[in-house]
């Protein structure tokens, strides 16, 4: 999905320029690139974990001696980081004749983000893949769409055979007859469709999956292994790899446990190079997920150091991050952008938040974000943050201040700081080992009773 939206050089114009839930593509005016302000993250991780060359800033894949180490990559980390508009970057960088054909899943555009399961994951997968080659006007061999069909008609009738078939279930299973890939791209598209209808169709066919999966994850591999020859063959790319993103937009947290966690076992019998976001809630699940996979965290980017000096190259990306979408005559001055960034955290949504507020508050009349605006702003997001305030979250984030005051070691982890890094109470850098409570929570008259005050440094760069 493109951005659909263009600098603002009026106030009117700041909402559609702040929108937060459409993510940028790396060749959009408003892409700003952060990867190498991230603390301890380094893009060349991903990378590495995709077994890729980046000698001489060229994308490679050698196939000869690595497309039998697939490897699946877990990109964690809290929302709101930046991962999505960051992934559109690596798929444009990796998507070259002499590296990978990147098909990229974004769950929560076209599944059902109140039930999916990882059956219907696959499903998205094999469709997008399809639909991909179907577009690029790659043949595959004929024999394994045979095969894919018959598989998926006999998995078919046995979906058929459970129901009183009616029209509206029947047409959401039929099979198109109009051959090969066009064939197969009806085969999954109606599939999908199945597993969004009712309830009881889509349990259905999940369970024929499930049931026969060692079958279907060996005919998958197999199409696989078929569309790598094609795409190598017509100078296309190396190899596939699935981007799958959009998982931590599902409805529940259950549903993300039982998609990584209960399916695990499923996950490792797909042999394909593929990268899966991590909701921040599984992070603590790394050392069951390190068994088969990488998984690397993608922090917030660092704005401050532990001593609170100014980490200045941020603070200046941040700036340009804003006059990318807002023009730099709509602010009173510096100092209210500045301040914009300061309580974002180093967080691109949040930021994007604290100015779509400040906007709204700002005085039509006079036309800019003014220091009064923002500040109303920034006290009604602290109000509305420090409403899920605990007692124990509270004394934790006391701890956490002194220990980052004194650079000693922070607290344990435990259930508490799980809590407050997915409410984005706290904020995490580097590789985990750099919290801090989320700067808009430092406003709040509860924090700074309890944990103390934190004063604003005006001029920070």
């Amino acid at each position: 999905m493109k951005h659909s939206g263009v600098r603002a050089t009026t106030l009117e114009a700041v909402d559609q320029a702040v929108q937060f839930n459409e993510p940028i593509p790396p060749d959009h005016d408003f892409f700003t690139k952060f990867s190498d302000l991230r603390g301890g993250f380094e893009e060349k991780l991903i990378y590495k974990n995709l077994n890729v060359s980046t000698k001489g800033g060229q994308f490679t894949f050698n196939p000869k001696i690595n497309s039998n180490n697939k490897s699946l990559l877990f990109l964690g980390g809290m929302r709101g980081t930046g991962k999505t508009s960051e992934l559109a970057r690596y798929a444009q960088n990796l998507n070259r004749p002499e590296c990978f054909f990147v098909v990229t899943c974004n769950i929560d555009e076209e599944l059902d983000m109140n039930d999916v399961e990882y059956m219907d994951i696959l499903i998205f997968q094999l469709e997008k893949l399809t639909a991909r080659l179907k577009e690029e006007g790659v043949e595959v061999d004929k024999g394994i769409i045979g095969k894919m069909e018959k598989w998926f008609q006999e998995r078919t009738r046995e979906v058929v055979k459970s129901f009183d078939i009616e029209t509206g279930i029947e047409a959401g299973i039929k099979m198109d007859k109009t051959g090969l890939l066009s064939n197969l791209l009806g085969i999954f598209g109606n599939w999908k469709i199945g597993v969004k209808g009712s309830r009881e169709l889509s349990n259905t066919i999940r369970t024929t999956l499930k049931n026969r999966f060692p079958a279907f994850a060996a005919i998958f591999n197999q199409y696989l292994l078929e569309v790598n020859y094609s795409i190598r063959k017509k100078s296309l790319a190396q190899e596939i790899c699935f981007i799958i993103d959009g998982l931590e937009k599902t409805m529940s947290t259950e549903t993300r446990r039982k998609i990584i966690i209960e399916e695990s076992n499923r996950l490792q019998q797909i042999d394909a190079y593929t990268i899966f976001t991590l909701p921040i809630e599984l992070m603590k699940k790394r050392q069951l997920l390190y068994q088969f996979s990488n998984v690397e965290a993608f922090p917030f980017v660092k704005l401050l150091n532990r001593d609170n000096n100014t980490i200045v190259p941020a603070w200046e990306r941040y700036l340009n991050f804003i006059h990318r979408r807002i023009d730099a005559e709509l602010f009173e001055d510096k100092e209210v952008a500045l301040k914009a960034i300061y309580y974002s955290g180093g967080s691109p949504r949040e930021l994007l938040r604290i100015l779509e507020l400040a906007a709204f508050f700002s005085d039509e009349e006079k036309g800019k974000i003014e220091h009064s605006a923002m500040d109303k702003a920034l006290q009604r997001l602290a109000n509305q943050t420090a409403q899920y305030l605990t007692a124990p979250m509270l004394e934790k984030l006391q701890q956490i201040k002194v220990c980052n005051e004194e650079n000693t070691p922070l607290p344990p982890y435990d259930e508490v700081i799980q809590e407050m890094l997915e409410k984005i109470l706290l904020m995490e850098y580097n590789d985990g080992n750099y919290k801090r409570a989320n700067p808009i929570l430092e406003l709040s008259k509860l924090y700074q009773q309890s944990v103390g005050s934190v004063e604003y440094i005006k001029g920070r760069i």
